[in-house]
């Protein structure tokens, strides 16, 4: 699916770039477009925070490492290699706000789990969401044909505005001449009603968000959109 976003007319002021160029001597016509399309994602990630809280640390450390040990039964269960599980950022801090003759530790791990096989997406959401000191929820979702993507919605994109430049030459009884710079904009995944925007193909859902747990074992499809500005001289 194809969208123009804007089209500025022949022999306008053409801001390429942040820092000021000299124009082109040449006459010329700038124009602004995107492809798009719908893909299934293959690949996520989810990412969690396990947090225990205790007056002896090592009581809190000790239900963390809990936690990591269901976390692992839960992927070998599921096939889900232990590869594909990371845990890092241990750390362990004073609750802020407790009296002091009666400290209160709490122990943190970040954690991610990489999943190559989405059919197995909820057997293994699930039960992490009702896990016991699990909380700050996000998932990501991709696909591993990102470069076979990318290209074709460059072509698209590419293919849009030489024919959007065409109508402008044409109204302007010019004739439209080679490429002369092309922009491109980085690739955006805007197929969430929710979650984060991001640069890239991934979208990621998380408390920012506001969601409710059980629109985490969703596997939302993925609108991929790739924007250009691209300059054509006119002869």
């Amino acid at each position: 699916m194809l969208k123009q976003l804007a089209i500025v007319a022949a022999l306008a002021t053409l801001p390429l770039g942040a820092a000021a160029s000299p124009l082109p001597s040449y006459s010329f016509v700038h124009v602004s477009a995107d492809a798009s399309v719908y893909r299934a994602p293959d690949i996520g990630t989810i990412d969690f925070e396990i947090l225990a809280a205790d007056a002896d640390p090592e009581l809190a450390r000790a239900s963390v490492e809990t936690r990591i040990g269901e976390i692992r039964t839960l992927l070998e269960e599921q096939g889900v290699p232990l590869d594909d599980l990371e845990t890092r950022d241990v750390r362990k801090e004073l609750r802020k706000g407790v009296p002091v003759e009666a400290p209160v530790y709490e122990v943190r791990s970040s954690v991610r789990v990489n999943m190559r096989d989405l059919s197995k997406w909820r057997a293994v959401v699930a039960p992490l969401l009702g896990m016991p000191n699990l909380n700050s929820f996000a998932t990501t979702f991709d696909t591993s044909e990102r470069e076979q993507v990318e290209a074709e919605l460059m072509m698209d994109a590419l293919r849009d505005a030489r024919r959007r430049a065409e109508l402008i030459a044409k109204g302007a009884r010019r004739k439209l001449g080679a490429v002369t710079a092309v922009t491109p904009g980085g690739v955006k995944n805007v197929g969430y009603s929710i979650g984060l925007l991001r640069a890239d193909f991934m979208e990621r859902r998380g408390s920012a968000a506001k969601v409710q747990d059980h629109e985490f074992l969703a596997v939302e499809t993925l609108k991929l959109v790739q924007p250009v500005d691209v300059v054509f001289r006119l002869e």
